[in-house]
This record gives C-alpha cells, sequence and structure tokens, in this order.
C-alpha cells in the first residue's frame, strides 16, 4: 500500500488508515486524507475484492453502502466513487477506481451490497459507465432509447447552458 503526497504518518494520522491497509492486505491501494476519513484509490481489476474485505473485516465493518457516484474527468477518464459507512463502527472511507475514457467497465458491486443495484443502474445512464454482472441493467431515469449521451458528463451538450443558468448564484456573497 502507498500513500499520496507526504509522509503517511502525519497525512494520515488520527483516521482508520491503518486498520483499512490491514484489511485490504495483498490489495494494491493508495490513500488520501479526506473530510471524513480517508480515500483510497484501488485498481479496477481489484475493487470489488476490496470491497467485500472492507465489508467482512470486523474491525471495520463497511456494513452500509452510502453512495455510489462517477467523477467525470474529461479526457482523463472516469472515477467510480463509493461511499461507505459502517452502521456498527460509525466510521467513513471513501473508495474510487480509475477507469480509462475509452474503457468505462467495473464489476458490478451487488455481489457485495444489494443496494448497489440502483447506484449502478443511475450512474450507468447518468455517466455511461457499464458494470460488468449487473442483474438488472434497465434504465431508470432516461428513456430506454436514449443510450448516446449522459446529462452528468461534462461534454453534454446542456452542460454550458447549465454551468451558464447557476452564475450569480452564491452562498454568502455579499456585493
Amino acid at each position: 500500500m502507498t500513500t499520496e503526497g507526504a509522509a503517511p504518518e502525519r497525512t494520515l494520522s488520527g483516521t482508520i488508515w491503518s486498520e483499512v491497509d490491514r484489511a485490504l492486505s495483498g490489495i494494491t491501494a493508495s490513500a488520501e486524507r479526506a473530510v471524513l476519513d480517508v480515500i483510497v484509490t484501488i485498481p479496477r481489476d481489484e475493487v470489488i475484492r476490496g470491497l467485500k474485505a472492507l465489508k467482512a473485516d470486523e474491525a471495520l465493518a463497511f456494513d452500509y453502502l452510502r453512495c455510489l457516484t462517477c467523477v467525470d474527468n474529461e479526457a482523463d477518464g472516469m472515477d467510480v466513487v463509493y461511499h461507505l459507512y459502517s452502521t456498527e463502527k460509525r466510521h467513513n472511507v471513501t473508495v474510487k477506481v480509475h477507469l480509462e475514457a475509452n474503457d468505462l467497465f467495473v464489476d458490478t458491486a451487488t455481489t457485495v451490497w444489494r443496494a448497489a443495484n440502483w447506484y449502478e443502474r443511475e450512474a450507468a445512464e447518468m455517466f455511461g459507465v457499464r458494470f460488468r454482472g449487473h442483474p438488472d441493467p434497465r434504465t431508470l431515469l432516461m428513456p430506454e432509447d436514449m443510450t448516446d449521451t449522459f446529462p452528468l458528463r461534462k461534454d453534454h451538450p446542456l452542460a454550458e447552458i447549465e454551468v451558464l443558468q447557476g452564475e450569480g448564484i452564491a452562498w454568502g456573497v455579499e456585493e
């Protein structure tokens, strides 16, 4: 395991990284400090094994998939982001997997949490990421015949209009 940036002892001290690192033994991972705790990046071919380890580990017990979403990095690809929570231990971890722009496939997390079903269906429609082995890849929000546009991607035709509509809207801005 590796950590990004400065010395891991300093940047990740006071987090659950040491427990996560132990649970992910034998799995390639890197970590960085986040607002709630730690962001762990795991390669695509190891992510499901990593998610299962984080859920099964008694000291971590990440039994709740709080959210699954994506981050569009445009030409640099897409990150699939899993926000995990332990209802018993009351701690968080974020797991990211990077996908290349021309290869937006990752294995389904429905084998770890049933709740991933809806999250993955939404991510497929909104970002174009496909989840191998998904048990029910039907659409949730978009018309079934709309397969060539993904509303939450930065290259979506309406993205520029949405940004313009939001101009001037800010919290706590005084003139």
